[in-house]
């Protein structure tokens, strides 16, 4: 794709959810009322429901249905709706606001606001943390664009909606006891959405959408087909086609690890099925990315500083999925002090000639007589 056209999508992106940026979106649930979501989360909800619904433009506020999102301004509620933040920055990342202007470089604890992008170069990753305690790792050489996120801890109704443009992303959602997925990612091919669970989506360079459950499940929905993929279970799917059935991961790697002072080494026996092995290791605490590698060798060596980190390595089939993780803490020690060098011991006193002290006494002995 052309320089220009990549920025036009991209500004489009970010444009759509410029408007947002003041309002929580709120979806309604079955049961729920103008007058409810006022009682719940408005400072004066006496008043808050009439507002509301003009605020919206409803002319019929009894015409809403489940699935339906409403606008509710920041400033209406009574409880402060708390950012999401970027963590664990590492490498080159930058951000696309939202409301537009020049690209910033993101830094630990940034804020991001709704339709904010973020951009890693091919060192770059960064760790996004939301207010239920979910977590996205970007990885390196991705876009993913914020679109919403949940704000509130404990409150349904909110949903994180992302959309990952290119390259890869691990979820680690929250759990929430709700009917609906309150958790959604977007690719240029499919629909992912989860409620509680960890997983894995990329897109590479042909717009293949792979996704990869580590824990609970995910609907994966394109082209009208919806594949249900469970623990242990992945899926692809190709631009403008639908998923495949979902397929088992490949086991995880069995890892010996040796390490020295200055740094660390593994080896794991070959899997048939696996075409390679991606390799992944992070600085602790804190979980930084400091590198990932390809390797069709079972072996992974790394010079490293002294300090505690963790080794992923997961074996990859022919499909280019990844397959379940195994992890390795490691740690570096200093070497022990060289020991101190021996004291000189002491040179001994020459010793004295005593045959020429003898001769010597007798010459003068013999001169005083």
């Amino acid at each position: 794709m052309k320089g220009w056209l990549w920025m036009a999508l991209l500004l489009g992106l970010l444009s759509s959810a410029a408007s947002a940026q003041d309002d929580w979106h709120y979806t309604l649930r079955p049961g729920d009322s103008l007058w409810k979501i006022c009682d719940r989360f408005a400072q004066q909800p006496d008043a808050c429901w009439r507002e509301l619904a003009a605020y919206n433009g409803l002319a019929d506020p009894h015409s809403l249905r489940p699935g339906d999102s409403l606008r509710v301004p920041i400033d209406w509620l009574k409880e402060k709706p708390i950012s999401a933040t970027a963590r664990a920055v590492s490498g080159e990342v930058l951000l696309y606001p939202a409301a537009g202007g020049e690209p910033v470089i993101v830094r630990e604890g940034q804020a991001i606001a709704f339709g904010d992008a973020l951009e890693t170069g091919r060192d770059g990753s960064v760790r996004l943390h939301f207010a239920d305690q979910s977590e996205v790792m970007i990885k390196p050489a991705s876009l993913l664009v914020v679109n919403q996120y949940r704000r509130f801890l404990g409150q349904d109704g909110e949903q994180t909606h992302l959309r990952l443009e290119r390259g890869s992303i691990r979820n680690s959602v929250s759990s929430q006891d709700q009917e609906e997925a309150s958790f959604k990612v977007y690719t240029p091919g499919v629909v992912a959405a989860v409620r509680g669970t960890e997983y894995y989506l990329s897109v590479d360079g042909a717009e293949t959408t792979r996704n990869e459950v580590l824990e609970g499940q995910v609907d994966v929905t394109g082209r009208e087909t919806t594949r249900e993929v469970t623990q242990g279970f992945a899926t692809l799917a190709p631009v403008d086609e639908p998923p495949i059935a979902p397929v088992a991961l490949l086991p995880a790697p069995s890892l010996a690890l040796t390490t020295t002072h200055s740094g660390a080494e593994a080896v794991w026996p070959a899997q048939a099925e696996a075409q390679q092995y991606a390799v992944e290791w992070y600085q602790q605490p804190g979980g930084e990315l400091l590198g990932q590698q390809f390797v069709t060798e079972t072996r992974w060596q790394q010079p490293l500083g002294v300090g505690e980190y963790r080794l992923l390595v997961r074996a990859v089939d022919a499909h280019g999925l990844r397959g379940e993780e195994a992890w390795q803490d490691i740690q570096i020690t200093p070497p022990p002090p060289p020991a101190p060098e021996p004291a000189p011991e002491p040179e001994p006193e020459e010793e004295a000639d005593w045959d020429l002290w003898v001769f010597l006494g007798g010459l003068a002995l013999m001169l005083a007589l």
